[in-house]
């Protein structure tokens, strides 16, 4: 056998190495974003009351909002966890995962899992990227926009498996999901990486529907010997 990387495999290393580089530079950003900054904030607030010589009369309403920081602090450090360990979509699998995701996100919108009918065949990359893009999408995107309930339906047909979110309304002023949206997750290039397709449906009466598709595992039989 010669020595020589197949180049689908050295083009599966490239992709997962993007994947890995874009991950990285998504999570530093939000790290500074949403950690560093509100830390900096909070502490020079408490610094600036620390020296005051009486309380002020707001202080009561200062120490709620303080408490409020450390809270959603703490939520984005879980976050912030969760997915430098993505272990939910490896050890129970995608539709689980899913499910994971409604049960965590349901003090602020009501996910239903409408499963596939058969098992969910996935490249491991392909699974956990592919949960990572509609996790960003709920939490990032619906639910800032006050959107309450969400269909996401999973389905594996014609060697691709399909994930379809499908939104409710929108709060007044608000939009669900845009493409200007998508691009900024980098949507597009994430999904090239898997060979992927995207595909946003706005409806007459302002909700979207988005589907997004990757190739799925090949059946046993058509391997190779």
């Amino acid at each position: 056998m010669s020595g020589k990387i197949p180049i689908e495999f050295r083009a599966l290393l490239t992709r997962q190495q993007w994947l890995n580089q874009r991950h990285q530079k998504r999570l530093a950003r939000r790290i500074h974003d949403e950690i560093s900054q509100k830390m900096t904030t909070l502490a020079l607030q408490l610094s600036l009351a620390s020296v005051k010589g009486e309380a002020p009369p707001d202080w009561e309403k200062s120490c709620r909002d303080w408490s409020n920081v450390v809270m959603e602090l703490g939520q984005t450090i879980r976050e912030i966890t969760a997915e430098l360990q993505p272990r939910v979509v490896d050890d129970t699998g995608l539709v689980a995962a899913f499910q994971w995701l409604a049960q965590i996100s349901a003090d602020s919108i009501i996910c239903r899992i409408i499963p596939a009918r058969a098992d969910i065949s996935l490249p491991h990359v392909a699974a956990n990227e592919l949960f990572s893009i509609c996790r960003e999408i709920v939490l990032d995107f619906l639910v800032p926009a006050g959107i309450t309930r969400l269909e996401i339906e999973l389905d594996q047909q014609n060697g691709f498996v399909r994930v379809q979110l499908r939104p409710g309304a929108a709060a007044p002023g608000q939009e669900s999901i845009s493409d200007r949206a998508l691009e900024g997750i980098e949507l597009p290039e994430r999904l090239l990486c898997l060979d992927g397709t995207a595909d946003l449906k706005q409806l007459p009466d302002g909700r979207s529907v988005l589907t997004l598709s990757v190739p799925a595992n090949p059946p046993a039989s058509a391997d190779k010997s």
